[in-house]
């Protein structure tokens, strides 16, 4: 989460979010991944005018991820002053209502996938268990 965490710092820096709700996000994401909860999770970016884009980051928990790639490359300085960040996560079939309730303690509701091809960009892992993070829409 290392990675990711360094992923949302561009946001912080870029003024898309705020510090503490970047941070609220790795709390939130870490306790889905240790839950094993989620298949992906999406980083959305909704401009003023209404379209968006997202990084997309998919779990691998197979044991067949060895790439650690350094974070950032996300180029979030091209997106339009106004443009606002949120988060949506694709829960795992099957998953335990417990953790769909902790989840809505958290304030988390529903949301919906950012549609698009997803372009492979970079991988975070360590010991065979990462995620692949995708670029979806043109920005």
């Amino acid at each position: 989460m290392k990675s990711v965490l360094a992923d949302f710092v561009g946001c912080v820096v870029n003024g898309l979010v705020s510090r503490e709700l970047a941070q609220e996000w790795v709390d939130d994401l870490t306790y889905l991944l240790t839950q094993q909860a989620i298949s992906a999770f999406e980083l959305q970016f909704t401009q003023p005018d209404g379209s968006r884009g997202a990084f997309r980051y998919d779990v691998s928990d197979d044991g067949s991820l060895f790439e650690a790639a350094s974070s950032g490359g996300q180029r979030l300085h091209l997106l339009p002053s106004g443009t606002k960040a949120s988060i949506y996560v694709m829960y795992r079939a099957g998953v335990q209502d417990d953790v769909r309730e902790e989840m809505r303690k958290r304030g988390w509701g529903r949301g919906t996938r950012v549609d698009g091809t997803a372009t492979r960009e970079r991988a975070y892992s360590k010991d065979g268990y990462g995620l692949i993070r995708s670029r979806i829409g043109e920005w």
